[in-house]
Formats: structure tokens, C-alpha cells, sequence
């Protein structure tokens, strides 16, 4: 079984911010959806909430996919300053059904850091307990703006899923082998 690696990292964005109508800002909407077309192919999940200029994204997949990621996201002109925060092992991924999760909700982060005696969203400024709190957050929050991706297969329940849709479009039925 592969290395199972998860990155939390932190950058200012280089870009003038606007808004359209759907609340997400234009250019992290490229974003996203350039994630949520290429990380399923190398079986990256994960997070990303952008806020007051800041971009906090947590990643997971096998190390070196994970590790060639992050050498792209450094270069990326439309950020800078990444600080990685922390890169862990795990056992298992809490972002299985995400390829990329986009968190819009401002609310329940704001609450979040009111507990923290925090006043705006500056990831730069977050303890450790607050970053682990706020993936917490994350992984629990439901997010209209965001729902889990019908194609995005990491879990042998969701393979087991998707091959019993396959069976059942070519005819097959469910006790086929």
C-alpha cells in the first residue's frame, strides 16, 4: 500500500480580487476547477477555503504525487509566500470523496477563529491547535457551494459503487462476476 501523505499549506494571493455571482471569487474558481479535473487522476483529495487574501488548502494522496503537487503550487504566480504548515502520514483520508472541497461558508470559520480570539482570517497568525481545528471544520462542514464528486472513486465501497453502475449499463446484472 502507497505512502498516504497529508499537506497543509498557506499563501497570499497575487491577484485583485473581485466577485461574480456565484460568491466565488473568478480566479479561484479556475482553480477549482482545474483541481477537480486533474486530482482525480493522480488520486489527490482535499480542501481549500480562500479568505481575505489568503488561500489555507490541505492535500492528500500518495507522498510523491502529493510532494510533486506542492513543487507546482510554489511556482504558481497567482500566490505567494507558501508556508507549509504541516505534512503528516495518515492511515486513511478524510478528504476521500473530494477531489477538491471548496469551503465558502465565512460564518462558521468566523465563529471559529471568535473562539480562537482571532479577528480576521490570517492563516499566517494560526497556532497549530487552530489549523487542526480548522481541518476539522473543514472535513465536517457541508458547504452548498460544495458537495462530494460524483466521480471521484478513492474508496474500495465507492469502486465496488461504480463497478456495479458499469455492470448495469452493459447489461450485466449485479451477480455476474
Amino acid at each position: 500500500m502507497p505512502d498516504l501523505i497529508r499537506l497543509t499549506y498557506i499563501s497570499k494571493c497575487n491577484f485583485k480580487q473581485t466577485s461574480d455571482a456565484s460568491g466565488i471569487e473568478p480566479t479561484v474558481a479556475r482553480i477549482l476547477l482545474h483541481s477537480r479535473l486533474n486530482n482525480p487522476k493522480k488520486k489527490i483529495g482535499g480542501v481549500l477555503y480562500f479568505g481575505n487574501g489568503y488561500f489555507f488548502q490541505c492535500l492528500e494522496g500518495e507522498a510523491d504525487v502529493v510532494n510533486e503537487l506542492i513543487t507546482k503550487i510554489i511556482t504558481d504566480k497567482r500566490h505567494s509566500d507558501v508556508n507549509i504548515r504541516k505534512v503528516m502520514p495518515i492511515s486513511r483520508r478524510v478528504f476521500s470523496n473530494w477531489s477538491m472541497k471548496y469551503i465558502s461558508l465565512e460564518s462558521q470559520v468566523n465563529d471559529l477563529l471568535e473562539r480562537h480570539k482571532m479577528k480576521s482570517f490570517n492563516p499566517y497568525k494560526f497556532s497549530e491547535e487552530l489549523t487542526e481545528d480548522l481541518i476539522e471544520l473543514f472535513v465536517n462542514i457541508s458547504d452548498p457551494q460544495s458537495k462530494p464528486d460524483q466521480n471521484y472513486v478513492d474508496q474500495p465501497e465507492a469502486e465496488k459503487g461504480l463497478l456495479q453502475k458499469i455492470k448495469s449499463f452493459f447489461g450485466f446484472s449485479s451477480k455476474s462476476a
